[in-house]
Parts: structure tokens; sequence; C-alpha cells
């Protein structure tokens, strides 16, 4: 395993996480990623694959073995055949010459598939990545909508005794009693769903790495730690380098070297065949010499070339067709992040001072008999709501910035092969 991938940072945020964590109780993104990129069986078996792709070139490059055969005549018939007296035997070596440098242009066409595979499995690698990073930071926001739940609940709790101490000096009926137990089992159900929800998203986690059960108690990350991303303009000069360019490039070498393939195949290959003949009735021996040259090569080989030569013709508009659907997306996403920036903002600066200005209003209010038990509800649950939509935004934010590091490459190299 490459271990520069295990420096690959795709969140700057996580970089902030303590570096002594103890991963059996705290989990970072870089331990998460040094995981995977070790023990995720897809990768594993990436490395049997390519290994599998190099014996394949050495295989294509090998030229047409040599050939022996037995050849036995005018024997077992009848009348003077009947017998083996009249037997002709000959023993011949045969070897086919490939004309055109076959073999070393199907060595060439195995090498870029190989190429090719190997763009793929970093696209792969850089897929899992993302994909790692994404459930991370789903555990980063389970683990907050789980203490936000917790919260919710000692809310609950406290409206409980509130109303009860309004029963009980009569400044409230029995009926709020009910309606505050109604709420306390739904927040209650709310606190079990965030644990479940927690529990799944952690498992998913760990099985990136083979794992069937999560090892971690917790994921450490500052969740709310948004660097403003690069310029658009900037990141959309970064899109050559994007997996799925790379691979076009990748694609057309080995569409020129199919041609050249192709083209090599109208000239015939010679089988040529030497060899010894006795004959029993004289006991003497002759050498046998033999050509095989098969005509109409050029006509039978056009078809094949004209196929590859076509096909190459349409790989620039593939390209280029799938340059501008990744400059959408790149536009698309950096939006996204950039709204995901703002909303954060707005609800952390503005949104949730308010509402935990006008809940504390509420709360006195209420004590007081200025307000109602369903409007402090509703103060609690805009609070509540508040905190977790920031939570939200934030995930996204992280989301969105794994997907431009996927769009762009970022962090990944691919050997030479740009």
């Amino acid at each position: 395993m490459r271990q520069w991938y295990a420096c690959l940072m795709f969140i700057p945020l996580f970089t902030a996480c303590a570096a002594e964590a103890d991963s059996r109780t705290m989990l970072t993104l870089d331990q998460a990623i040094i995981s995977v990129l070790e023990r995720n069986p897809m990768l594993k078996a990436a490395d049997y694959e390519a290994k599998a792709a190099a014996e394949r070139i050495r295989a294509a490059q090998l030229t047409p073995a040599f050939r022996t055969s037995l050849e036995l005549e005018n024997f077992g018939g009848s009348g003077i055949h009947s017998g083996s007296d009249l037997l002709e035997s000959t023993l011949s070596l045969s070897k086919v010459l490939e004309l055109g440098g076959k073999a070393g242009l199907r060595g060439d066409v195995a090498r870029n598939k190989a190429l090719l595979l190997r763009n793929e499995q970093d696209a792969q690698r850089l897929d899992l990545l993302v994909e790692v990073t994404k459930r991370f930071v789903q555990v980063v926001a389970d683990q907050e909508r789980l203490a936000l739940a917790k919260h919710t609940l000692k809310l609950a709790k406290k409206n409980n005794k509130a109303v009860q101490l309004r029963v009980n000096a009569g400044k409230s009926a029995n009926t709020e009693l009910r309606y505050v137990g109604i709420s306390l089992a739904k927040t209650q159900l709310e606190l079990e769903h965030a644990r479940h929800a927690l529990a799944t998203s952690r498992l998913k986690l760990a099985t990136m790495w083979g794992d069937k059960t999560a090892e971690f108690i917790e994921a450490k990350a500052a969740l709310f730690a948004l660097d403003p991303p690069a310029t658009f303009e900037s990141l959309a000069q970064q899109l050559e380098r994007s997996p799925d360019l790379v691979r076009f490039a990748t694609e057309q070498r080995l569409a020129r070297t199919q041609i050249q393939l192709a083209r090599s195949r109208r000239k015939a290959d010679i089988e040529i065949a030497g060899g010894l003949r006795h004959f029993n009735f004289t006991d003497d021996t002759g050498l046998v010499v033999s050509l095989d040259i098969p005509l109409g090569n050029r006509s039978r080989a056009a078809p094949k070339v004209d196929e590859e030569e076509w096909n190459s013709q349409r790989q620039p508009y593939d390209l280029e067709q799938r340059r501008l659907e990744l400059h959408a997306t790149l536009f698309e996403v950096h939006q996204e992040i950039q709204h995901a920036i703002d909303a954060v903002s707005i609800y952390r600066d503005t949104i949730i001072p308010l509402s935990a200005s006008a809940l504390k209003d509420y709360e006195k209010g209420y004590n007081a008999g200025r307000y109602s038990l369903l409007e402090l509800f509703v103060a609690q649950r805009t609070l509540i709501d508040a905190k977790l939509e920031a939570v939200m935004a934030a995930a996204d934010y992280h989301r969105y910035r794994s997907e431009i590091d996927r769009l762009t490459g970022a962090g990944l190299s691919f050997g030479g092969h740009q």
C-alpha cells in the first residue's frame, strides 16, 4: 500500500484533532483514512488485479510457440499398403513468423490497458476516500444530533417540573400535565432514534476498513471549522487532474495503439515448417520444408482498422462532453458549499442567539403566566431545530468539500500520468 496516501487530507478542519488520541476510544479522520487504505478489501483486491494485469502484458508479448507434428502415411490400407512396409513418417517442427511487430503492439495494448486499469483503481481509491470522509462526517453529525436529543430531553423534564409546580399551585389545569407527558415521551423516542442512527453510522464507517463492529467510541472533529473554498476559477483549472479526464487521456493512447495493432494485421503471418521424412520401404530419410502464407490479409484487416479509427475519432468529443459535465458539477458544488457556509454563519450568529434569548423570555413568561405551554413548546423547538440545522449545514459543507476534492483529484498522484 502506498504510504503517501496516509498523508491525504480531504478536509482541513480535521487536522486540528488531537494527534495522540487513543484510536480505541477516539477516532480522527486521518486514522479512519489510514485504516481504510491498509485494510479495505477492495484495495487489497486491487493489488492482485494489478499483478494479474502485469502477467497479461507478459502473455501479450509472447510470440507464437514452436509446434511439432508427426505425420504417418501409406500404412494400414489394402493391397501393398496393408502393412507398414510402405509407411512414410514425417517429423516436423513449425513456427509462425509474425510480421508487422504484432507481438510488441499487443504488449503496448496490454500495457495501456494496465494503465487504464490503474486510472480506474486510482478513481476507485479516491471514491473510497471520499466515501469514508462522508461516513466520518455522518458519524460526527449523528453525535451532535444525539447531544441535541439529550438536551431536548432535559428541557422536556424541566417542562414537566414547571408544569407540575403550576398545577400544584392551581395556576394550570391538569390537562397541561398530559400534554407535557406526551412531549416527554416523544422526546424519549427521538433520543432512542438518535442513538440508533449513531450506532448505524458508526458501523457503516467501521465496515469501510473491514470491521463488523465499531471499536471506537467517538469520532473527533471540529465540525464548525469552515474554511472558505478556493475560487471557482482556480478550481476549474484543476479539473484536468480529475480521474475521469485522466482516464480519457489513457483511453486515447490505448486507441492509437489498437489502431496500430489492427493495421499490423494487414501483413500476413508466415508459417514455416521443416523436418525429416522416413521411408520404411528403403529405410531412407529426406528433408521436408513447407511454407504457409495466407492471402487477402489487407482486405480482411480493413474493417477492424476502420472500426478502431472511427472509435478514436469520437473520443475527443466524449472528452469535451465529460469536461463540460464536470465543469457544471463543480460549479453546482461550489455554490452549495458557499451556501452551507452562509447558512452556518446565519444560524450561529443570528438565529440561534435570538432563539435562545426568546426561549428565556418564554420560560420566564410561562412561569409568570403570560405565555401558554404551547408557546413555550414552540420556542424550545425553534431553538433545537436551529441548532440541528446548523449541524446539518456544517456536515453538508464537509461533504461538498470532499466532492470538490474528488472532482479536482486533489491529493491524488497519478504517477506522472496526468
